[in-house]
Order: structure tokens, then sequence, then C-alpha cells
């Protein structure tokens, strides 16, 4: 049973240094400041009974947290979605065009599928400008192709 529980505390404290740095925070951190095996552990185990409310403010850069890499990511995205949509909708309908080509930048694309990732949009555009769509649902519908083709899950970090 020790064995059990020592090995826990081990697996849990692995887990905690991540490397966007996202361990050291939360109300865990508040606790438990030192930086050791068993504090580590302590903080994984108060940041895990408060779940999920304190993984949602790890993330989104509450509870002393800084924002993940992939929120920031998505808030960029959105944000050229939201300034240049009809730009963007125009040069999704040809498939091609500097505005797909820094949305896709954007969104983390290697500049090497580009040309791939515009052709992609183009035949999912139905599905990326639905009527009366808005500019969170064009980044959603754009994840959901990227994260359905293996290309793109390979070339688009999304983060």
């Amino acid at each position: 049973m020790r064995s059990l529980i020592l090995a826990l505390v081990t697996l849990f404290s692995l887990s905690t240094f991540a490397k966007d740095g996202s361990s050291g925070c939360g109300p865990g951190w508040f606790i438990m400041k030192k930086n050791s095996l068993v504090s580590s552990a302590l903080r994984v185990t108060t940041n895990g009974i408060l779940f999920p409310f304190v993984t949602l403010g790890m993330t989104f850069g509450t509870s002393n947290c800084s924002k993940h890499s992939i929120v920031k990511t998505e808030k960029k995205s959105l944000y050229f979605v939201t300034q240049n949509y009809f730009e963007l909708k125009g040069d999704m309908a040809k498939g091609n065009g500097d505005f797909l080509t820094a949305y896709a930048k954007t969104i983390g694309c290697q500049s090497q599928d580009y040309k791939y990732f515009s052709q992609k949009m183009k035949g999912k555009f139905d599905k990326v400008f639905k009527d009366q769509v808005n500019n969170e649902e064009v980044l959603l519908e754009t994840y959901k192709v990227i994260l359905t083709d293996p290309v793109l899950v390979k070339s688009c970090s999304l983060s």
C-alpha cells in the first residue's frame, strides 16, 4: 500500500512540471510554494480536488497562471477573423489569397502547407461560413477541418 501511495505521489509530481509553466499556479501554489517532490504532489492533489474550476482557471490565465498557448493563439486567430471577416470569406471562397494565407499563419500552420490549407478550406467553405455565422463559429469550424485532416493536424499547431 505504501509503495502505491509513493508511486502516485511521484506520478503526480512529475506531471506538475508542464512545459508552459502552468504547474506553478492555482490554489495549490498559494498553499505550498516550495518546489519539492512533496509540495508538488500536494499542489496537484489540491488543484485536482477543485477540478474543473481550477483547470479552467489555469488554462484561461486566472488563478495566478499565465494563459496557455492554445488560448493565446485562439485569441489572435479570432481577432484576425473579426477584423478581416469579409476579406477572409472571399479568399476562402476562391481557395487562395493573402488573407487566407495570413489566417493559416495565425493558426500556426507551416508555410509549406499554406496552399494545401487554402484548398482544404475552399472545399469546406460552406461548412465554415454557414448562413448567419459568427466569428467564433468560423474559427471553431476551421479547427474542426484541421483536426479531421491528417496533413493539417501535423502542419497546424493551434498553439
